[in-house]
């Protein structure tokens, strides 16, 4: 059973399109034995961005109630998630985040409407908008031993062929949209700008004359369509050239 389920993950890899992703998440959902699955970024679910991920078989009713509450603007399980990098009961949640009344009151609503129970993945990339994939079900009743786990790897595949799946359609939109190829050199400079670092001192630090360095940021900005320094640093983080973490290193 379980060499069929990593087959049936390792499709994923595969999917060309949305409605493909959204049968193949369904299928592996009940494979697992939940009932439900929500995947997609944290954003505000009455307007989404074209570039975020949302799809879920959440029941409408719940999807209508907790739309009309705005339950998704303080939703403990997206809050939990920023707690940790691997998946979580919802049961558990209380060891992640301190539970406020409206949280309960959120909990206790989900559980009225079928989602009594559950298992979140995280699934965060600098730059990009916070994720989540969730599957979940009245009681863990009908999990199989190794169900968690596969339900990670699953959460994992999945999200990713969504993101694969926007790239592609935001190139198809927008040919222009294309993430550009920098040089090594050209993301260095571009770290040193989003530190604040002038011209004079990227040389000093990337050991190169100011002109060089100069010409590294410039060629940066015109492979973003001629972007203001602030703006070259947003992009490169949302694309993936640079992370966090190499900005906020000393």
């Amino acid at each position: 059973m379980h060499s069929k389920f990593y087959e049936d993950i390792n499709r994923f890899l595969s999917i060309q399109d949305s409605g493909q992703l959204q049968e193949r998440l369904e299928a592996a959902t009940h494979d697992l034995g939940f009932k439900w699955y929500a995947m997609g970024h944290h954003v505000d679910l009455r307007g989404s961005p074209e570039d975020a991920l949302r799809l879920s078989n959440y029941p409408s009713d719940w999807i209508e109630h907790s739309l009309a509450e705005r339950f998704y603007a303080s939703d403990p399980i997206h809050r939990a998630s920023t707690r940790t990098a691997t998946g979580f009961l919802w049961s558990e949640v209380s060891s992640l985040i301190d539970l406020t009344r409206r949280d309960h009151d959120i909990l206790q609503a989900a559980s009225r409407h079928g989602l009594g129970e559950g298992f979140t993945v995280p699934a965060h990339v600098p730059g990009e908008y916070r994720g989540t994939c969730s599957f979940g079900t009245t009681s863990l009743d009908d999990l199989g031993r190794r169900a968690l786990p596969l339900a990670s790897m699953t959460s994992s595949y999945a999200f990713e062929a969504g993101r694969r799946i926007l790239r592609a359609e935001r190139r198809t939109a927008e040919p222009s949209g294309d993430v550009p190829l920098l040089t090594d050199r050209q993301r260095d400079a571009i770290v040193l700008v989003a530190r604040g670092k002038a011209d004079p001192e990227i040389a000093q630090l990337l050991g190169i004359s100011q002109a060089t360095a100069h010409e590294h940021v410039e060629n940066a900005r015109r492979a973003y369509g001629h972007a203001q320094r602030p703006y070259l640093v947003v992009r490169a983080l949302f694309d993936g050239q640079i992370s966090f973490s190499e900005v906020l290193r000393r």
